[in-house]
């Protein structure tokens, strides 16, 4: 009976098949009528591609960074798991959707016709910075990886691509550099992109020295591995025609289109790290004033803690004005600058009881109830600005109780700035006082670094419209916006820690350290520039590396990398893995999470570096 039923079933479905076959035999093309794509469109989807920190790096790789780089700390306090790895996010596979794109373009390109050819072969080195920068971030924490064999079986490349080691990977890069910086300072090209290129809108220069740039990110990792080798691909640079970035106007500054707002989703939050807020308040550095958020102690939240009989936090009474029970607004540093405070970082400080007002394991101490009986809670400390690095933020501005909120609902796009002239002054300040022959001197570079890097938040906050930048709290008096001016900038540039005094290690400590603040709207540069430098430094007069515990020593059983794992049985790649993993000492079994171990199994960029906290090798 089955069996009838069953041909039955199958006569039908031939019929179908075949029914189906007649209706769209006038609609099926064959392969040779496919129109080839346009390369202009093609370019654009590389870069639409391209994202070197997406929601999952930022929920999971970044918060993890921020911490054992000493920059955030946990809101509830450090716990003794902090150096523990679980999941995992996108660092170390992000090239791949972009190198797929890029080896399409490529591919497209050599199959044109000599005309065609002649006009849009100049793309392709457009393409080569970019697959530079997303495959150096994915190396920095993995090593080896697959590249220059990867995406590559649709023209006949292979299934199984080997990896690259590192060595190999960096030597690759300079080379596809190269390729770019020489193609595109010595043809005359007649630029096909305009609005499609949505970066440097087909001006070439700026990718000219957008690639030329990227040489001294590769020699900053090569530092301590070949020092000889860092400081001549930096004198290259120097020398190159195709010049570096050197003003705000030749930035990286990406956005995808004024619907695109990268993701809304929340990620962990981190609050700033006591000594880091406090060393950059003061120095009265800018960058704070976008880098995290201002706390919800507003003066009309401060009035409304009075008016209930509520302690305020002490460390935020202690600026507060206060007569008769009436605020009547703030001393020392004034608007913005109270409005942030910081964390400790010690394992279990939010444990301990000294430290109730920073923490509020209770849940009570920053609370107040509403007439009908709710309560609102109110934040203390400032977090790490999630608006920086995300796109539609709805925020709240702090008030009393039952006041009508004072709302931000306005819809803007995403802008994300990778890559900066400011980021280049600094690194050619730590060059300079390593022996790079830079015409200007270190103090020069550190200088314009700083006041470029102040501006670089500042057109962070302004592009994302982070609350505060251009309008205050409507129902506070005293509340100002952080929008920067030249004499804010200036004001920070003329405090100590910005200026050199020609002792080589204490020089570097500090060009090193404006690094690290530099990077703190990118976690995984920061961790390399940590990881490489050994700044901040133990028992350093500016900002000091802090012990996690009393008890031992952390900064040995802090991850250098993160974890790999063992391919499953049926992976056609597990051999090629898993030979890469030994070939770097990895261990990729049951002991592949253990912090000591990633610690000590370091990528080949890392192994001369000096341990965490140790300072600057010279």
């Amino acid at each position: 009976m089955k069996l009838k039923y069953l041909f039955a079933s199958c006569i039908l479905s031939a019929g179908l098949f075949s029914s189906c076959a007649d209706e769209f035999k006038d609609l099926n093309s064959s392969e040779g009528d496919i129109s080839t794509p346009n390369i202009r469109f093609l370019f654009t989807e590389c870069l639409y591609q391209f994202e070197p920190m997406d929601y999952s790096a930022w929920f999971y790789d970044f918060p993890r960074l921020g911490i054992w780089g000493q920059c955030i700390v946990n809101p509830v306090g450090n716990l003794d798991s902090f150096n523990l790895i679980t999941e995992q996010g996108s660092t170390g596979s992000n090239i791949y959707d972009t190198l797929r794109m890029i080896n399409d373009l490529r591919y497209q390109i050599s199959q044109m016709s000599d005309e065609d050819k002649a006009r849009y072969e100049y793309i392709q080195y457009l393409c080569n910075p970019l697959a530079v920068f997303l495959a150096m971030g994915d190396s920095d924490m993995y090593g080896s990886m697959q590249y220059t064999e990867a995406e590559m079986a649709r023209y006949g490349g292979t299934l199984y691509p080997k990896f690259d080691t590192q060595a190999e990977l960096y030597d690759y890069w300079l080379k596809e550099l190269d390729e770019s910086i020489k193609y595109l300072t010595t043809n005359k090209i007649s630029d096909v992109l305009g609005s499609q290129d949505f970066v440097y809108n087909g001006d070439i220069s700026k990718w000219s020295k957008f690639a030329n740039s990227l040489k001294l990110k590769l020699a900053a990792r090569l530092i301590n591995k070949d020092k000889t080798k860092a400081i001549n691909i930096v004198n290259e640079a120097l020398s190159s025609p195709a010049g570096l970035l050197e003003s705000a106007a030749d930035d990286f500054i990406y956005n995808r289109g004024r619907t695109n707002n990268h993701w809304n989703n929340n990620f962990p939050h981190g609050a700033g790290h006591d000594l880091l807020i406090e060393f950059m308040k003061e120095n009265r550095d800018t960058r704070l004033l976008s880098a995290f958020t201002k706390n919800e102690f507003n003066g009309a939240v401060m009035q409304a803690f009075l008016d209930q009989g509520k302690e305020i936090p002490p460390y935020i009474a202690e600026n507060a004005i206060i007569e008769n029970g009436v605020f009547k607004g703030w001393t020392g540093p004034g608007e913005p600058w109270v409005r942030y405070y910081g964390a400790p970082l010690k394992i279990g400080a939010g444990l301990d009881d000294n430290n109730k007002w920073i923490f509020d394991p209770t849940g009570l101490l920053f609370q107040l109830k509403t007439s009908a009986g709710g309560t609102r809670d109110y934040e203390a400390l400032s977090m790490r600005n999630q608006e920086l690095v995300k796109g539609i933020y709805d925020f709240t501005y702090p008030d009393a109780p039952d006041v009508t909120p004072d709302k931000d609902i306005q819809t803007t796009p995403w802008y994300g700035i990778y890559f900066s002239a400011a980021e280049v002054q600094l690194l050619l300040a730590e060059f300079k006082l390593l022996g790079a022959n830079a015409p200007k001197s270190a103090q020069e570079y550190l200088t314009e670094g700083c006041r470029l890097s102040a501006y670089v938040y500042d057109k962070a906050a302004e592009l994302n419209q982070v609350p505060y930048y251009s309008r205050t709290c409507v129902n506070d008096p005293f509340d100002a916006t952080i929008k920067i001016n030249d004499t804010m900038v200036n004001e920070m540039l003329s405090h100590d820690a910005f200026k050199l005094t020609g002792d080589t290690k204490s020089d570097l400590e500090k060009v090193y350290i404006q690094q690290y603040i530099h990077y703190i709207m990118n976690p995984l540069d920061q961790f390399v520039n940590i990881r490489r430098s050994g700044v901040p430094m133990k028992n350093s007069a500016l900002l000091p590396w802090e012990d996690f515990s009393d008890l031992q020593d952390y900064s040995i059983l802090i991850p250098r990398r993160f974890k790999v794992s063992e391919p499953a049985p049926t992976d056609k790649m597990k051999d090629i893995i898993i030979e890469a993993y030994k070939a770097q000492g990895f261990s990729y079994g049951t002991d592949n999470a253990d912090p000591d171990k990633l610690n000590s199994q370091r990528v080949w960029i890392d192994k001369e570096n000096p341990q965490f906290g140790e300072g600057p090798k010279l």
